[in-house]
Protein backbone atom coordinates (compact mmCIF):
# COMPACT_ATOMS: atom_id res chain seq x y z
CA UNK A 1 0.00 0.00 0.00
CA UNK A 2 2.98 2.52 0.72
CA UNK A 3 4.12 1.44 -2.13
CA UNK A 4 1.75 2.25 -4.45
CA UNK A 5 0.93 5.81 -2.66
CA UNK A 6 4.99 6.92 -3.26
CA UNK A 7 4.15 5.30 -6.90
CA UNK A 8 1.11 7.99 -7.34
CA UNK A 9 2.66 10.75 -5.66
CA UNK A 10 5.27 10.26 -8.22
CA UNK A 11 3.23 10.10 -10.69
CA UNK A 12 1.04 13.46 -9.82
CA UNK A 13 4.35 15.07 -10.04
CA UNK A 14 5.95 14.10 -12.81
CA UNK A 15 2.60 14.37 -14.69
CA UNK A 16 2.19 18.13 -13.59
CA UNK A 17 5.51 18.87 -14.33
CA UNK A 18 5.01 17.51 -18.15
CA UNK A 19 2.18 19.42 -19.08
CA UNK A 20 1.92 21.51 -22.34
CA UNK A 21 5.62 20.03 -22.89
CA UNK A 22 5.21 17.40 -26.01
CA UNK A 23 8.02 14.93 -26.72
CA UNK A 24 8.41 14.86 -30.30
CA UNK A 25 8.79 11.50 -32.23
CA UNK A 26 11.54 10.35 -34.35
CA UNK A 27 10.54 9.78 -37.77
CA UNK A 28 9.67 6.35 -38.92
CA UNK A 29 10.93 5.50 -42.46
CA UNK A 30 7.67 3.10 -42.96
CA UNK A 31 5.31 5.92 -42.01
CA UNK A 32 3.34 7.59 -44.85
CA UNK A 33 1.85 10.69 -42.33
CA UNK A 34 3.89 13.36 -41.15
CA UNK A 35 5.22 12.38 -37.83
CA UNK A 36 2.91 12.93 -34.63
CA UNK A 37 3.74 13.30 -31.31
CA UNK A 38 3.84 11.44 -28.08
CA UNK A 39 3.02 13.11 -24.57
CA UNK A 40 3.01 12.00 -21.12
CA UNK A 41 -0.67 12.49 -20.11
CA UNK A 42 -2.28 14.41 -17.02
CA UNK A 43 -3.02 11.71 -14.65
CA UNK A 44 -6.36 12.22 -13.34
CA UNK A 45 -8.77 9.28 -13.30
CA UNK A 46 -11.27 8.37 -16.00
CA UNK A 47 -13.95 6.39 -16.94
CA UNK A 48 -13.76 2.48 -18.07
CA UNK A 49 -15.90 3.65 -21.00
CA UNK A 50 -15.21 6.90 -22.75
CA UNK A 51 -18.35 6.20 -24.84
CA UNK A 52 -20.51 7.79 -22.53
CA UNK A 53 -21.33 11.10 -22.66
CA UNK A 54 -19.44 11.48 -26.15
CA UNK A 55 -20.63 14.59 -27.73
CA UNK A 56 -19.31 12.63 -31.23
CA UNK A 57 -22.52 11.25 -31.83
CA UNK A 58 -24.24 14.74 -31.81
CA UNK A 59 -21.88 16.46 -33.66
CA UNK A 60 -22.10 14.07 -36.38
CA UNK A 61 -25.86 14.60 -36.52
CA UNK A 62 -25.42 18.05 -36.60
CA UNK A 63 -22.83 18.44 -39.66
CA UNK A 64 -24.98 15.90 -41.76
CA UNK A 65 -28.04 17.77 -41.25
CA UNK A 66 -25.66 21.03 -42.25
CA UNK A 67 -24.24 19.52 -45.29
CA UNK A 68 -25.31 21.19 -48.62
CA UNK A 69 -26.79 19.27 -51.08
CA UNK A 70 -24.69 18.14 -54.35
CA UNK A 71 -24.90 20.64 -57.38
CA UNK A 72 -25.66 18.17 -60.99
CA UNK A 73 -23.88 19.17 -63.35
CA UNK A 74 -24.68 22.03 -65.57
CA UNK A 75 -25.07 22.40 -69.73
CA UNK A 76 -21.90 23.93 -71.34
CA UNK A 77 -23.11 27.22 -73.00
CA UNK A 78 -20.81 29.21 -75.93
CA UNK A 79 -17.25 28.62 -76.20
CA UNK A 80 -17.28 25.50 -73.52
CA UNK A 81 -20.59 23.78 -75.64
CA UNK A 82 -18.15 23.80 -78.95
CA UNK A 83 -15.25 22.34 -76.79
CA UNK A 84 -17.44 19.39 -75.01
CA UNK A 85 -18.67 18.43 -78.78
CA UNK A 86 -15.49 18.50 -80.04
CA UNK A 87 -13.91 16.34 -76.72
CA UNK A 88 -16.95 13.82 -77.62
CA UNK A 89 -15.97 13.68 -80.73
CA UNK A 90 -11.84 12.98 -80.00
CA UNK A 91 -13.01 10.67 -77.28
CA UNK A 92 -14.75 8.07 -79.92
CA UNK A 93 -11.63 6.62 -81.29
CA UNK A 94 -9.70 6.43 -77.72
CA UNK A 95 -12.34 4.60 -76.68
CA UNK A 96 -11.73 1.57 -79.64
CA UNK A 97 -8.42 0.96 -78.45
CA UNK A 98 -9.65 -0.84 -74.93
CA UNK A 99 -11.06 -3.59 -76.78
CA UNK A 100 -14.36 -5.45 -77.46
CA UNK A 101 -16.13 -6.55 -74.67
CA UNK A 102 -14.96 -3.44 -72.56
CA UNK A 103 -17.30 -0.95 -70.96
CA UNK A 104 -16.46 2.82 -70.44
CA UNK A 105 -17.84 5.68 -68.18
CA UNK A 106 -16.15 8.91 -68.41
CA UNK A 107 -17.64 12.29 -66.94
CA UNK A 108 -15.36 15.60 -67.28
CA UNK A 109 -16.66 18.62 -65.03
CA UNK A 110 -15.40 22.57 -65.22
CA UNK A 111 -15.39 23.11 -61.38
CA UNK A 112 -15.42 26.91 -62.12
CA UNK A 113 -18.83 27.17 -64.13
CA UNK A 114 -20.32 23.66 -62.99
CA UNK A 115 -20.38 23.00 -66.38
CA UNK A 116 -20.30 18.74 -68.26
CA UNK A 117 -17.51 18.90 -70.51
CA UNK A 118 -17.77 15.58 -71.42
CA UNK A 119 -19.90 12.94 -70.82
CA UNK A 120 -19.78 9.40 -72.45
CA UNK A 121 -21.99 7.08 -70.92
CA UNK A 122 -21.44 8.51 -67.44
CA UNK A 123 -24.11 7.75 -65.62
CA UNK A 124 -23.33 3.69 -66.44
CA UNK A 125 -23.33 1.75 -63.45
CA UNK A 126 -19.42 0.32 -63.10
CA UNK A 127 -17.01 -1.40 -60.63
CA UNK A 128 -14.96 1.68 -59.59
CA UNK A 129 -12.07 -0.72 -57.55
CA UNK A 130 -10.39 1.48 -55.06
CA UNK A 131 -12.03 4.90 -56.39
CA UNK A 132 -14.76 4.02 -53.36
CA UNK A 133 -11.83 5.06 -50.98
CA UNK A 134 -13.31 8.47 -52.30
CA UNK A 135 -16.46 8.68 -50.60
CA UNK A 136 -14.96 7.23 -47.58
CA UNK A 137 -12.68 9.72 -47.22
CA UNK A 138 -14.38 12.63 -48.04
CA UNK A 139 -17.19 11.49 -45.98
CA UNK A 140 -14.96 11.40 -43.15
CA UNK A 141 -12.95 14.69 -43.61
CA UNK A 142 -16.46 16.15 -43.47
CA UNK A 143 -17.76 14.44 -40.55
CA UNK A 144 -14.79 14.16 -38.40
CA UNK A 145 -12.68 17.27 -39.64
CA UNK A 146 -9.42 17.06 -41.40
CA UNK A 147 -7.59 17.55 -38.16
CA UNK A 148 -9.04 14.60 -36.77
CA UNK A 149 -6.68 12.82 -34.40
CA UNK A 150 -6.35 8.88 -33.26
CA UNK A 151 -5.63 8.25 -29.93
CA UNK A 152 -2.98 5.49 -28.19
CA UNK A 153 -3.03 5.22 -24.45
CA UNK A 154 -1.62 3.70 -21.72
CA UNK A 155 -2.99 3.66 -18.34
CA UNK A 156 -2.39 2.20 -15.27
CA UNK A 157 -5.27 0.13 -13.76
CA UNK A 158 -4.15 -1.40 -10.51
CA UNK A 159 -1.24 -3.86 -10.97
CA UNK A 160 -2.29 -4.25 -14.65
CA UNK A 161 -1.16 -1.73 -18.11
CA UNK A 162 -3.97 -0.96 -20.06
CA UNK A 163 -2.95 -0.57 -23.68
CA UNK A 164 -6.37 1.93 -25.02
CA UNK A 165 -7.12 1.76 -29.17
CA UNK A 166 -9.10 3.83 -31.07
CA UNK A 167 -8.94 2.89 -34.25
CA UNK A 168 -5.40 4.81 -35.69
CA UNK A 169 -4.62 3.28 -38.91
CA UNK A 170 -1.04 4.76 -38.85
CA UNK A 171 0.08 3.56 -35.49
CA UNK A 172 3.65 2.29 -35.99
CA UNK A 173 5.99 0.25 -34.02
CA UNK A 174 8.06 3.25 -33.15
CA UNK A 175 4.98 4.84 -31.45
CA UNK A 176 4.83 2.06 -29.02
CA UNK A 177 8.43 2.14 -28.15
CA UNK A 178 7.77 6.19 -27.26
CA UNK A 179 4.61 4.81 -25.36
CA UNK A 180 6.80 2.51 -23.54
CA UNK A 181 9.81 4.92 -22.90
CA UNK A 182 7.08 7.33 -21.05
CA UNK A 183 5.69 4.46 -19.43
CA UNK A 184 9.33 3.22 -17.84
CA UNK A 185 10.33 6.71 -16.67
CA UNK A 186 7.07 6.69 -14.44
CA UNK A 187 6.46 3.74 -12.82
CA UNK A 188 8.28 0.39 -11.48
CA UNK A 189 7.91 -2.14 -13.71
CA UNK A 190 8.45 -4.76 -11.14
CA UNK A 191 4.99 -4.15 -9.53
CA UNK A 192 3.29 -4.96 -12.76
CA UNK A 193 1.39 -8.13 -13.64
CA UNK A 194 -0.22 -8.07 -16.76
CA UNK A 195 -0.72 -6.45 -20.13
CA UNK A 196 -4.70 -5.54 -20.77
CA UNK A 197 -6.08 -5.11 -24.31
CA UNK A 198 -8.58 -2.08 -24.11
CA UNK A 199 -9.72 -2.72 -28.31
CA UNK A 200 -13.39 -2.08 -27.48
CA UNK A 201 -14.24 0.73 -29.61
CA UNK A 202 -14.45 -1.56 -32.37
CA UNK A 203 -16.52 -4.49 -32.63
CA UNK A 204 -14.64 -8.28 -32.44
CA UNK A 205 -14.83 -8.69 -36.26
CA UNK A 206 -11.32 -8.23 -37.95
CA UNK A 207 -12.42 -8.68 -41.78
CA UNK A 208 -15.08 -6.74 -43.71
CA UNK A 209 -17.62 -8.09 -46.34
CA UNK A 210 -15.83 -9.13 -49.32
CA UNK A 211 -12.24 -9.97 -48.08
CA UNK A 212 -10.77 -13.86 -47.34
CA UNK A 213 -9.78 -14.48 -43.86
CA UNK A 214 -8.11 -17.71 -46.04
CA UNK A 215 -4.88 -17.32 -47.88
CA UNK A 216 -1.41 -17.03 -47.11
CA UNK A 217 -2.06 -13.74 -45.22
CA UNK A 218 -1.53 -11.05 -47.94
CA UNK A 219 -1.27 -7.93 -46.82
CA UNK A 220 -3.40 -6.44 -48.46
CA UNK A 221 -6.58 -8.19 -46.37
CA UNK A 222 -4.68 -6.97 -43.23
CA UNK A 223 -7.58 -7.89 -40.29
CA UNK A 224 -8.90 -4.68 -38.84
CA UNK A 225 -8.78 -3.52 -34.99
CA UNK A 226 -9.08 -1.12 -32.70
CA UNK A 227 -5.97 -1.28 -31.58
CA UNK A 228 -3.71 -1.83 -34.24
CA UNK A 229 0.06 -1.41 -35.18
CA UNK A 230 2.05 -1.21 -38.92
CA UNK A 231 -1.32 -2.03 -40.78
CA UNK A 232 -1.52 -4.96 -38.77
CA UNK A 233 1.46 -6.53 -41.06
CA UNK A 234 4.95 -7.93 -40.34
CA UNK A 235 7.92 -7.69 -42.90
CA UNK A 236 9.67 -11.35 -43.10
CA UNK A 237 13.31 -11.25 -44.57
CA UNK A 238 14.84 -14.63 -45.38
CA UNK A 239 18.55 -14.77 -46.01
CA UNK A 240 20.87 -17.08 -46.65
CA UNK A 241 23.16 -17.15 -43.16
CA UNK A 242 26.01 -19.90 -42.24
CA UNK A 243 24.79 -22.19 -44.13
CA UNK A 244 20.84 -22.27 -43.73
CA UNK A 245 18.40 -20.41 -43.85
CA UNK A 246 17.40 -17.71 -41.47
CA UNK A 247 14.27 -15.51 -41.09
CA UNK A 248 13.89 -12.34 -39.41
CA UNK A 249 10.58 -10.65 -38.35
CA UNK A 250 9.99 -7.17 -37.88
CA UNK A 251 9.14 -5.84 -35.46
CA UNK A 252 10.12 -8.88 -33.34
CA UNK A 253 7.48 -10.01 -30.64
CA UNK A 254 6.56 -12.94 -29.13
CA UNK A 255 3.28 -12.88 -30.29
CA UNK A 256 4.67 -13.94 -33.98
CA UNK A 257 6.32 -17.57 -33.89
CA UNK A 258 8.48 -18.56 -37.11
CA UNK A 259 8.19 -22.06 -38.56
CA UNK A 260 10.73 -22.24 -40.98
CA UNK A 261 11.21 -25.28 -43.43
CA UNK A 262 13.00 -23.44 -46.00
CA UNK A 263 16.68 -25.05 -47.35
CA UNK A 264 19.33 -23.09 -49.40
CA UNK A 265 19.81 -24.10 -53.13
CA UNK A 266 20.70 -22.55 -56.51
CA UNK A 267 17.43 -20.91 -57.38
CA UNK A 268 14.73 -19.55 -54.33
CA UNK A 269 11.12 -20.92 -54.81
CA UNK A 270 9.69 -19.53 -51.02
CA UNK A 271 6.34 -20.02 -49.84
CA UNK A 272 5.65 -17.63 -46.84
CA UNK A 273 2.52 -17.51 -45.37
CA UNK A 274 1.24 -16.52 -41.98
CA UNK A 275 -1.42 -18.16 -40.15
CA UNK A 276 -3.47 -18.03 -36.73
CA UNK A 277 -3.28 -20.68 -34.35
CA UNK A 278 -4.53 -20.01 -30.80
CA UNK A 279 -3.69 -16.42 -29.57
CA UNK A 280 0.11 -16.24 -32.11
CA UNK A 281 0.84 -15.36 -35.32
CA UNK A 282 2.63 -18.72 -37.24
CA UNK A 283 4.73 -17.70 -40.34
CA UNK A 284 5.27 -21.10 -41.92
CA UNK A 285 8.19 -20.55 -44.48
CA UNK A 286 8.81 -24.16 -47.12
CA UNK A 287 10.57 -24.02 -50.45
CA UNK A 288 14.10 -23.10 -51.49
CA UNK A 289 16.24 -20.05 -51.04
CA UNK A 290 19.22 -18.58 -53.33
CA UNK A 291 22.54 -19.67 -51.62
CA UNK A 292 24.13 -16.74 -53.42
CA UNK A 293 22.41 -13.49 -53.11
CA UNK A 294 19.57 -14.72 -52.11
CA UNK A 295 17.55 -12.47 -49.73
CA UNK A 296 13.61 -12.65 -49.95
CA UNK A 297 11.67 -9.94 -48.11
CA UNK A 298 7.78 -9.81 -47.94
CA UNK A 299 4.90 -8.75 -45.59
CA UNK A 300 1.84 -10.64 -44.66
CA UNK A 301 -0.79 -9.89 -42.26
CA UNK A 302 -1.11 -10.97 -38.21
CA UNK A 303 -3.46 -13.08 -36.83
CA UNK A 304 -4.76 -11.09 -34.08
CA UNK A 305 -4.20 -6.96 -33.72
CA UNK A 306 -4.80 -6.38 -29.97
CA UNK A 307 -2.23 -9.06 -29.25
CA UNK A 308 0.32 -8.67 -31.83
CA UNK A 309 0.15 -4.60 -30.71
CA UNK A 310 0.42 -5.46 -26.99
CA UNK A 311 3.24 -7.95 -27.92
CA UNK A 312 5.01 -5.01 -29.39
CA UNK A 313 4.71 -3.43 -26.45
CA UNK A 314 5.47 -5.79 -24.30
CA UNK A 315 8.85 -5.78 -26.06
CA UNK A 316 9.64 -1.99 -26.17
CA UNK A 317 8.95 -1.95 -22.39
CA UNK A 318 12.20 -4.29 -21.62
CA UNK A 319 12.82 -8.23 -20.78
CA UNK A 320 10.73 -7.90 -17.90
CA UNK A 321 7.70 -7.20 -19.52
CA UNK A 322 7.82 -9.09 -22.32
CA UNK A 323 7.29 -12.23 -20.97
CA UNK A 324 3.70 -10.60 -18.82
CA UNK A 325 0.34 -12.48 -19.41
CA UNK A 326 -1.86 -10.47 -22.29
CA UNK A 327 -5.62 -10.53 -21.67
CA UNK A 328 -8.46 -8.35 -23.45
CA UNK A 329 -10.57 -6.19 -20.91
CA UNK A 330 -11.02 -2.57 -19.95
CA UNK A 331 -9.48 0.28 -18.07
CA UNK A 332 -11.70 1.12 -14.59
CA UNK A 333 -12.79 4.20 -13.53
CA UNK A 334 -9.94 4.83 -11.31
CA UNK A 335 -7.53 4.18 -14.28
CA UNK A 336 -4.52 6.84 -14.37
CA UNK A 337 -3.46 7.72 -17.56
CA UNK A 338 0.25 7.27 -18.13
CA UNK A 339 1.13 7.99 -21.84
CA UNK A 340 -0.87 8.81 -24.80
CA UNK A 341 -0.14 8.93 -28.71
CA UNK A 342 -1.84 11.21 -30.99
CA UNK A 343 -1.83 10.56 -34.69
CA UNK A 344 -1.44 12.94 -37.39
CA UNK A 345 -4.50 14.89 -38.48
CA UNK A 346 -6.88 13.18 -40.24
CA UNK A 347 -6.13 14.39 -44.04
CA UNK A 348 -2.45 13.00 -43.66
CA UNK A 349 -3.49 10.00 -42.26
CA UNK A 350 -5.99 9.35 -45.69
CA UNK A 351 -2.36 9.93 -47.47
CA UNK A 352 -1.54 6.37 -47.38
CA UNK A 353 -5.38 5.42 -48.42
CA UNK A 354 -5.51 7.24 -51.12
CA UNK A 355 -1.91 8.12 -52.66
CA UNK A 356 -0.77 4.23 -52.07
CA UNK A 357 -4.65 3.14 -52.02
CA UNK A 358 -4.46 1.02 -48.76
CA UNK A 359 -7.30 -0.76 -48.16
CA UNK A 360 -6.20 -1.27 -44.11
CA UNK A 361 -6.01 2.44 -43.73
CA UNK A 362 -9.67 3.02 -45.17
CA UNK A 363 -11.35 -0.02 -43.06
CA UNK A 364 -10.13 1.67 -39.97
CA UNK A 365 -11.55 5.02 -40.74
CA UNK A 366 -14.63 3.33 -42.01
CA UNK A 367 -15.12 1.91 -38.30
CA UNK A 368 -13.97 4.68 -36.60
CA UNK A 369 -17.02 6.70 -38.41
CA UNK A 370 -19.29 4.20 -37.25
CA UNK A 371 -18.26 4.78 -33.63
CA UNK A 372 -18.37 8.05 -33.46
CA UNK A 373 -21.74 8.14 -35.17
CA UNK A 374 -23.71 5.54 -33.05
CA UNK A 375 -21.65 5.62 -29.86
CA UNK A 376 -21.52 1.73 -30.60
CA UNK A 377 -18.40 -0.22 -31.24
CA UNK A 378 -16.97 0.71 -34.86
CA UNK A 379 -18.50 -1.98 -37.18
CA UNK A 380 -18.57 -2.94 -40.73
CA UNK A 381 -22.59 -2.10 -40.24
CA UNK A 382 -22.61 0.99 -38.41
CA UNK A 383 -19.60 2.12 -40.57
CA UNK A 384 -21.80 1.55 -43.87
CA UNK A 385 -24.66 3.08 -42.07
CA UNK A 386 -22.52 6.76 -42.02
CA UNK A 387 -21.80 6.20 -44.95
CA UNK A 388 -25.09 5.70 -46.34
CA UNK A 389 -26.20 8.63 -44.19
CA UNK A 390 -23.27 11.02 -45.78
CA UNK A 391 -24.69 10.24 -49.15
CA UNK A 392 -28.18 10.30 -48.30
CA UNK A 393 -27.45 14.02 -46.58
CA UNK A 394 -26.03 15.68 -49.77
CA UNK A 395 -28.86 14.29 -51.69
CA UNK A 396 -26.93 11.66 -53.77
CA UNK A 397 -29.08 9.28 -55.51
CA UNK A 398 -29.24 5.56 -53.76
CA UNK A 399 -29.19 3.40 -56.60
CA UNK A 400 -26.00 4.90 -58.00
CA UNK A 401 -24.25 3.53 -54.93
CA UNK A 402 -23.82 -0.40 -54.52
CA UNK A 403 -20.54 -1.10 -51.85
CA UNK A 404 -19.15 -4.10 -49.53
CA UNK A 405 -16.66 -1.83 -47.66
CA UNK A 406 -14.92 1.05 -47.44
CA UNK A 407 -12.04 0.06 -49.38
CA UNK A 408 -13.45 -0.96 -52.69
CA UNK A 409 -11.89 -4.51 -52.72
CA UNK A 410 -15.19 -6.04 -53.94
CA UNK A 411 -16.98 -7.54 -56.74
CA UNK A 412 -20.13 -5.99 -55.96
CA UNK A 413 -19.24 -2.64 -56.01
CA UNK A 414 -21.08 -0.22 -58.35
CA UNK A 415 -21.20 3.52 -58.81
CA UNK A 416 -20.84 5.91 -62.23
CA UNK A 417 -18.33 8.23 -63.09
CA UNK A 418 -20.73 11.07 -62.81
CA UNK A 419 -21.30 10.23 -59.12
CA UNK A 420 -17.88 10.22 -58.60
CA UNK A 421 -17.41 13.45 -60.14
CA UNK A 422 -20.59 14.88 -58.31
CA UNK A 423 -18.79 14.23 -55.09
CA UNK A 424 -15.61 15.48 -56.39
CA UNK A 425 -16.64 19.00 -57.12
CA UNK A 426 -19.11 19.27 -54.01
CA UNK A 427 -15.69 18.54 -52.19
CA UNK A 428 -14.26 21.53 -53.62
CA UNK A 429 -16.92 24.29 -52.45
CA UNK A 430 -16.11 27.09 -50.34
CA UNK A 431 -15.63 26.10 -47.21
CA UNK A 432 -15.60 22.89 -47.38
CA UNK A 433 -14.38 20.31 -44.40
CA UNK A 434 -13.40 18.14 -47.48
CA UNK A 435 -11.26 20.33 -49.72
CA UNK A 436 -8.08 19.63 -48.35
CA UNK A 437 -8.48 15.94 -50.19
CA UNK A 438 -6.85 17.10 -53.31
CA UNK A 439 -3.44 16.75 -51.26
CA UNK A 440 -3.54 13.55 -49.80
CA UNK A 441 -4.41 12.06 -53.73
CA UNK A 442 -1.68 10.90 -56.04
CA UNK A 443 0.07 13.53 -58.19
CA UNK A 444 1.26 13.01 -61.55
CA UNK A 445 5.10 11.81 -62.21
CA UNK A 446 5.65 12.27 -58.24
CA UNK A 447 4.13 10.23 -55.80
CA UNK A 448 2.08 7.27 -54.65
CA UNK A 449 0.44 5.26 -57.85
CA UNK A 450 0.54 8.29 -59.87
CA UNK A 451 4.17 8.47 -59.39
CA UNK A 452 4.70 6.71 -63.28
CA UNK A 453 2.16 7.65 -65.08
CA UNK A 454 1.56 11.39 -67.17
CA UNK A 455 5.25 12.40 -66.89
CA UNK A 456 4.60 14.66 -69.23
CA UNK A 457 1.49 16.36 -67.01
CA UNK A 458 4.04 16.53 -63.70
CA UNK A 459 2.55 17.94 -60.74
CA UNK A 460 -0.99 18.72 -62.77
CA UNK A 461 -2.80 15.84 -62.08
CA UNK A 462 -4.42 14.97 -58.50
CA UNK A 463 -6.17 11.45 -58.87
CA UNK A 464 -7.26 8.12 -56.84
CA UNK A 465 -6.70 5.16 -59.09
CA UNK A 466 -8.48 1.55 -58.73
CA UNK A 467 -7.55 -1.63 -60.13
CA UNK A 468 -9.08 -4.81 -59.68
CA UNK A 469 -9.76 -8.08 -62.08
CA UNK A 470 -11.74 -6.28 -64.73
CA UNK A 471 -11.95 -2.93 -63.37
CA UNK A 472 -9.57 -0.27 -63.65
CA UNK A 473 -10.17 3.56 -62.14
CA UNK A 474 -9.16 7.21 -62.66
CA UNK A 475 -11.03 9.60 -61.01
CA UNK A 476 -9.43 13.05 -59.40
CA UNK A 477 -8.68 16.74 -59.97
CA UNK A 478 -6.75 18.67 -62.49
CA UNK A 479 -5.15 22.05 -61.80
CA UNK A 480 -4.79 25.17 -63.90
CA UNK A 481 -1.12 26.68 -64.32
CA UNK A 482 -1.53 28.90 -60.72
CA UNK A 483 -2.46 25.46 -58.86
CA UNK A 484 -5.82 25.49 -58.43
CA UNK A 485 -8.38 23.03 -59.23
CA UNK A 486 -9.89 23.36 -62.37
CA UNK A 487 -11.57 20.04 -63.96
CA UNK A 488 -13.11 17.10 -62.34
CA UNK A 489 -13.05 13.84 -63.92
CA UNK A 490 -13.51 10.03 -63.78
CA UNK A 491 -12.89 7.27 -66.13
CA UNK A 492 -13.94 3.73 -65.36
CA UNK A 493 -13.33 0.87 -67.45
CA UNK A 494 -14.66 -2.77 -66.76
CA UNK A 495 -14.20 -5.93 -68.67
CA UNK A 496 -11.94 -8.00 -70.19
CA UNK A 497 -9.31 -5.16 -70.44
CA UNK A 498 -5.66 -5.62 -69.65
CA UNK A 499 -4.23 -2.83 -67.31
CA UNK A 500 -2.07 -1.07 -69.44
CA UNK A 501 -4.88 -0.93 -72.15
CA UNK A 502 -6.76 0.79 -69.66
CA UNK A 503 -4.03 3.38 -68.29
CA UNK A 504 -3.25 4.30 -71.68
CA UNK A 505 -7.03 5.11 -71.87
CA UNK A 506 -7.69 7.03 -68.88
CA UNK A 507 -4.46 8.76 -69.66
CA UNK A 508 -5.07 9.80 -73.26
CA UNK A 509 -8.37 11.44 -71.25
CA UNK A 510 -6.54 13.42 -68.77
CA UNK A 511 -4.08 14.56 -71.44
CA UNK A 512 -7.02 16.12 -73.32
CA UNK A 513 -8.56 17.53 -70.80
CA UNK A 514 -4.88 19.75 -69.91
CA UNK A 515 -5.07 21.21 -73.55
CA UNK A 516 -5.18 24.76 -72.63
CA UNK A 517 -8.54 25.57 -74.80
CA UNK A 518 -10.25 23.05 -72.66
CA UNK A 519 -8.91 24.81 -69.31
CA UNK A 520 -9.94 28.39 -70.46
CA UNK A 521 -12.95 26.95 -71.87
Amino acid sequence: MRRRLLLLLAMLTLGGASQGNAVQAASSPRSLESTPHSRIALPTPVAGDLRENDPWATRIQDRLAGLAPLSRAAQPTGRQADRAGELAARLQPLGRGVGRGAQVGVHVRDLHTGASLLDAAGDRALNPASNHKLLTAIAALELLGPEYRFETRVLLDGDDLVLVGEGDPSLQSEHLAQLAHAVRDQIDLSGVRRIVIDDGRFSAERFGPGYDAGGPGFSYMAPSGALSVQWNTIEITAVPEDGAVKVYVDPPCAHVRVVNGATLARRTALEIETTTEGDETVVSIRGTLARRAGVETLRRRVGDPGRFAASVFAAALGPEAAALPIVRGHAGERALPLAEHRSAALVEVLHSALKFSNNFTTEQVLRTLGWRMTGEAGSWENGTLALREFWRAIGGDADALVFENASGYSRRGRTSARALVDLLAWSQRPGSRSAQLVGALAVSGIDGTMRDRLHDATGRVFAKTGTLAGASALSGIVVDASGAPSLAFSVLVNGPVTGHAAHALQDRVVRLLLEPSVARG
